[in-house]
């Protein structure tokens, strides 16, 4: 399983200061919009560690033949 702790200091940066915003933001818009915001950029960092650990395997893989 993809480790969120691998994300690089700056997305978690950004995922925080988007969580904050949707948990205290006041307008309901924006804080969904944020929540919006922030599960499209966890989705996109989970399918790029995915897809860093497939490579990975494929070459464990490939050096073992």
């Amino acid at each position: 399983m993809a480790d969120p702790g691998r994300m690089a200091p700056e997305e978690r940066k950004q995922a925080h200061a988007l969580l904050t915003r949707a948990l205290t933001d006041p307008n309901w818009r924006t804080a969904s919009r944020a929540l919006d915001d922030l599960m499209r950029k966890l989705l996109v960092v989970h399918r790029l560690l995915e897809a860093e650990e497939r490579l990975a395997k494929r070459e464990r893989r490939a050096d073992r033949m």
